[in-house]
């Protein structure tokens, strides 16, 4: 299996896609979404059901760590030092000097990794049903898979043509994929549902422009002030009606 290697093109990532255009929006996110982050990674760890503690030897890979703001929250926060993927170079480099074991490659780690989780990834990668393939084939019979991406193709908006995303799925799409790779869903639910309007807003009014929506600050004062009131909303309305984002759960089959 010969796929994800650095300069050269695979089944669904072509070669011209490795570097990767959002690296800024990626430092912005890191340094400005802290509690969001947080909490996505909260999420992360039920969703997969991973024991910290007497299991946190368990193997945990995240397929496209980017700056590795979330497997720095795994670190500090569940003493668990994920296994980066990363294909763009620079960031894998990022990766490395946090002290993450870092690939580039899923060969190695065939059949070898309990859980694996990945967050606004698999919306830059054309062919997406073939990396959710190769996924697979890293997971262990019995191991879990947790997916975090982008929803609702209504509210695609200048940032996620400039940061390279090919879609933004629907709830149903998203099963039928990680279905058809072999998986079986477990859950799957929307995320920050003021989110939908922060969105429709950058549709109205463009993203880092005179407005300053997409801005390092106006990300921290989304962080701080409205995504608290977010999930508190999700968790008692919207969780199952309407988000952002969605959250998927899956397993595969025990030997």
């Amino acid at each position: 299996m010969q796929i994800f290697r650095k300069k050269r093109p695979t089944a669904f990532q072509r070669a011209d896609q490795l570097d990767y255009a959002g690296t800024q929006a990626l430092l912005d996110g890191e340094e400005g979404l802290e509690g969001y982050n947080r909490d996505v990674v909260m999420k992360l760890v039920k969703g997969l059901k991973f024991e910290t503690g007497s299991k946190a030897e368990s193997c945990l890979l995240e397929f496209g760590a980017g700056t590795g703001s979330l497997a720095e929250i795994w670190r500090s926060r569940y003493n668990t030092s994920p296994i980066c993927f990363e294909i763009d170079p620079s960031l894998a480099a990022m990766l490395r000097s946090k002290g993450f074991d870092c690939i580039d490659s899923l060969d190695s780690v065939e059949q070898k990794v309990d859980f694996v989780y990945t967050s606004n990834v698999l919306e830059h990668i054309e062919n997406d049903l073939e990396a959710l393939l190769s996924i697979k084939k890293s997971i262990k019979p019995g191991g879990r898979l947790a997916i975090y991406v982008p929803a609702l193709p209504m509210l695609f908006s200048d940032l996620d043509r400039k940061v390279g995303h090919f879609r933004r799925y629907k709830k149903k799409e998203l099963i039928n994929k990680v279905q058809a790779a072999g998986f079986t869903v477990e859950n799957c639910f929307y995320s920050d549902s003021i989110g939908v309007l922060a969105s429709f807003a950058l549709i109205l009014v463009g993203f880092r422009n005179k407005s300053g929506l997409g801005s390092k600050r106006s990300m921290i004062f989304y962080d701080r002030i409205i995504y608290p009131i977010s999930k508190t909303l999700d968790r008692f309305v919207f969780r199952n009606i309407i988000g952002k984002n969605l959250f998927l759960f899956a397993s595969t089959c025990e030997a």
